[in-house]
């Protein structure tokens, strides 16, 4: 049996925000993935969500960790508050 550890829809947007990520506007909805925006621009990218907002923590801690490779060279994150 499986046991997936999810993050509330508060605090997995609050790890993206800490990142200086946004929501995208004017994107349509996805059944199972919201539309976000990096703080550098280019691509947007999705966030995988449950139907009542959750994400699995581990999808986020990939996703973020993608955040980090990605950075364009010298670009400084937001620091935490």
């Amino acid at each position: 049996m499986s046991n997936v550890a999810f993050l509330s829809r508060p605090e997995w947007e609050a790890s993206l925000k800490a990142f200086g990520c946004k929501p995208l506007e004017g994107k349509g909805k996805l059944n199972t993935a919201e539309w976000w925006q990096l703080p550098w621009g280019g691509y947007p990218f999705t966030v995988p969500i449950e139907a009542d907002g959750r994400c699995a923590k581990r999808a986020l801690n990939l996703l973020l960790q993608s955040i980090i490779n990605q950075a364009p060279p010298g670009f400084e994150f937001p620091p935490e508050e």
